[in-house]
């Protein structure tokens, strides 16, 4: 059974309260969405897999290691390998041509998931894509 657009307001609505707690089914893994600390006065929405997160799951290349659905249910983050001041000052140094041989990265970007929503509509925007999502639980909704 798929998750009704109403359903997606509702939760979208609760994960924006204090303490909200959302559940689902994913395959055969629980995924639980909790606001949690993230600084002083901060906080975020975290997601966790089968009521865990381990650090190793974010930069883990070997797959067999993390569970599958991460690649789904956590935020897809990404930074350059450069800043465009080095890339502008490399590029007007060497010249384009040769800073692409010499530096092969420059306009390369790095990709890592990481548990961590910062806001509400943004986990539900992707929380809708996933195929076979089932709503397991939605406290005071």
């Amino acid at each position: 059974m798929s998750i009704s657009k109403d359903d997606w307001n509702d939760i979208e609505e609760k994960l924006k309260t204090w303490m909200p707690y959302v559940e689902f089914k994913l395959n055969n893994d629980i995924i639980s969405i909790k606001r949690v600390m993230k600084g002083e006065g901060k906080t975020t929405l975290a997601v966790y897999i089968n009521d865990k997160i381990e650090g190793s799951w974010a930069r883990s290349d070997d797959e067999t290691e993390r569970p599958i659905c991460i690649v789904d249910v956590w935020c897809l983050r990404s930074a350059s390998f450069y800043k465009a001041k080095d890339i502008k000052h490399i590029e007007k140094v060497l010249g384009k041509r040769r800073a692409k041989k010499e530096y092969p990265k420059l306009h390369d970007r790095q990709f890592w998931h990481v548990p961590y929503f910062s806001k509400a509509s943004v986990l539900v925007r992707q929380f809708k894509k996933i195929d076979g999502l089932i709503l397991v639980n939605k406290e005071g909704v």
